[in-house]
């Protein structure tokens, strides 16, 4: 079941799209790689968000990438480890899909010159 104020902030802040992301890995399936992918089309079937588009994104590595990076701020307290660990992961995952859709776009668009 989905919160109410989800769709509320939806609204809100005129949201066109999610980046979810997911763990692909060729080899092995992960149980919360298949419920996201369930909930994802749990929603398209309610069309309660038809306007909005889902693009999966990678995110191997984001989380041992982002232990590397708050190792050496010695984070004693688990939870407070754990919610920066997740909040730096998010933003990695949204960063690289942002650079792959502007990466794309310049090869899309050619850059104008000017004389």
């Amino acid at each position: 079941m989905t919160s109410p104020s989800v769709f509320m902030q939806i609204s809100k802040y005129s949201l066109k799209g999610f980046v979810i992301g997911l763990p692909f890995d060729r080899h092995l399936v992960s149980s919360d790689a298949v419920q996201m992918k369930v909930f994802i089309d749990n929603l398209r079937r309610t069309n309660m968000l038809e306007d909005v588009e889902y693009t999966f994104w990678n995110e191997c590595f984001t989380s041992k990438n982002v232990e590397l990076l708050l190792k050496p701020l010695n984070l004693k307290h688990p939870v407070h480890s754990k919610t920066m660990l997740d909040k730096f992961a998010a933003v990695g995952i949204l960063q690289g899909y942002l650079d792959y859709v502007n990466r794309k776009a310049k090869a899309i668009t050619p850059e104008s010159t000017s004389t």
